[in-house]
């Protein structure tokens, strides 16, 4: 029985009438763990599985998200880059529940009610009451069984409380406060130059002889890629290739009632012979209007519900009827299906052995040009050696001045660069080779800000609570990196 059966939908329950007694995170997230063996692994974490349907559930709601955000669809580049991040974000909520029942905590169903009756505003009707016909309408919209939707709150708030935990071991002394202002207000304007092992791959050659004995020597470590990677590279799900007219419903234009009917015309024009693509051009609001509305190829499993529902029955070159979404409403053109595919271990057996004799030399030809040949150029000359990167594909790009601490790593510097530059002379190219993540790095220091120390002293209070703040918030999520990095994850 769910911790809500006891309630009634108004609010004159008993149960409603307790107070809130603990602060509760404010964003509940939206992941569940797996239940039972389904088909599919994504990943395994110390032993537990992540399926594929619980990864699609959460894709799904992801991608919605992120497109209702943007006011429009994803290209085939950024759903993949969503895609991985959902696999970190489920395997990384996995390892901390994991962690958060070593330590022995738990959560009452009384935290559970809570929540849920008294937080979740979507579950109240016009009177500001919770409602079980509301809370139970949403569930079955969303596919969730009352204990499903339950265990996961069960899950935000255990997540919560190891949160809380993790912050009570941060602190921070005077010295420690000091140097945190001083690093984080110190800022540096870098020439940078990132070389990925990418870059060289080409210039591996492999020989059918190199393939054969590599081959011959690792035959169980070839079985045993396949296996790990059979559900995310060769067990191919049935894939949908779509074209799309989207009117989005946006704040002041036309209402949802008005754009159904408006979309329904244009469905008469496709009907009695007009061309999809000219259409989708002159009437589309989404992005994919300038390819004609064409959205390319997309897993089946990943498209929305109101997508998947549309296309029920239809036959390839088929239209879908007019639907609403969240944030527009949509015509669907089946330009192509194609079937669920198995690549089997012969077919696929010299692609993996390339894929790991370049894995094994790649790097150690990426160390050599960063350290040999960049470096040392740039260097000699103080000046980026241009014609150097161009035969590799490779750039130098001027960050800006960023602060040499709790900067962004994805469009600044690393870590390591950063700490030597806040010594480096300014305009000496930093003698090291920085490496991070795969990726190499080379710099040089153009300026440097230093900070404002009379600042420091007159907002003392002010600077300590904003960087404990950051203190709590780096300590947690290093000791989840922490966590992660110790456990067995395939």
């Amino acid at each position: 029985m769910g911790v809500l059966e006891q309630m009634r939908s108004g609010s004159d329950s008993t149960f409603m009438q307790v107070i809130f007694a603990m602060v509760i995170v404010a964003f509940v997230g939206m992941y569940m763990r797996p239940q039972g063996e389904r088909s599919g692994i994504v990943a395994t974490v110390n032993g537990v599985r992540i399926m594929d349907t619980d990864y699609s559930r959460a894709y799904r709601i992801a991608l919605a998200r992120e497109e209702q955000r943007r006011n429009q669809t994803l290209s085939d580049a950024e759903q993949k880059q969503l895609g991985e991040r959902v696999r970190q974000d489920l395997i990384e909520r996995e390892v901390v529940l994991q962690e958060a029942e070593r330590l022995g905590l738990e959560v009452g169903d009384d935290e559970v009610g809570r929540l849920i009756v008294m937080e979740m505003v979507q579950f109240r009707d016009s009177d500001g009451k919770f409602s079980r016909e509301i809370y139970e309408r949403w569930l079955k919209r969303q596919q969730y069984t009352t204990a499903d939707f339950e265990e996961r709150i069960r899950e935000d708030l255990l997540q919560s409380k190891l949160r809380q935990l993790a912050f009570i071991g941060a602190s921070m002394s005077e010295p420690a406060l000091k140097e945190a202002y001083v690093e984080g207000q110190t800022r540096v304007d870098l020439k940078l130059v990132e070389v990925r092992s990418s870059a060289f791959e080409d210039a591996v050659v492999i020989s059918d002889e190199e393939r054969a004995v590599w081959l011959e020597q690792n035959s169980e470590l070839v079985s045993e890629i396949y296996e790990r990677d059979f559900d995310r590279l060769y067990n191919h799900p049935e894939q949908l290739h779509l074209r799309m007219i989207r009117l989005a419903v946006v704040p002041g234009g036309p209402k949802m009632a008005d754009l159904v009917p408006k979309l329904n015309q244009v469905r008469e024009e496709l009907e009695a012979g007009a061309d999809f693509a000219a259409l989708a051009q002159k009437w589309s609001e989404d992005p994919s209007a300038l390819q004609g509305g064409d959205l390319g190829l997309r897993p089946a499993m990943q498209l929305s519900l109101q997508d998947m529902e549309a296309l029920e029955g239809i036959a390839v070159g088929g239209l879908t009827r007019v639907f609403p979404t969240e944030s527009d409403v949509r015509l669907l053109k089946l330009e192509e299906r194609i079937e669920p595919r198995v690549e089997t271990l012969e077919e696929v057996r010299d692609a993996i052995a390339d894929r790991m004799i370049r894995a094994e030399r790649v790097p150690a030809l990426a160390a050599s040009f960063a350290e040999d040949e960049l470096l040392a150029q740039w260097m000699a000359s103080g000046e980026v050696p241009e014609a150097l990167l161009s035969e590799h594909g490779l750039f130098a790009r001027d960050t800006g001045p960023i602060p040499t601490q709790g900067g962004n790593p994805l469009f600044g510097a690393p870590q390591p660069v950063l700490d030597a530059a806040r010594t480096a002379e300014v305009g000496a190219v930093i003698p090291e080779v920085f490496e991070q993540g795969g990726r190499l790095f080379v710099a040089q220091l153009i300026a440097r800000e230093e900070p404002d120390m009379a600042e420091f002293e007159e907002k003392r209070d002010e600077i300590r609570e904003r960087v404990l703040a950051q203190r709590r918030f780096d300590f947690y999520n290093g000791w989840v990196a922490d966590l992660k990095a110790q456990a067995s994850i395939e």
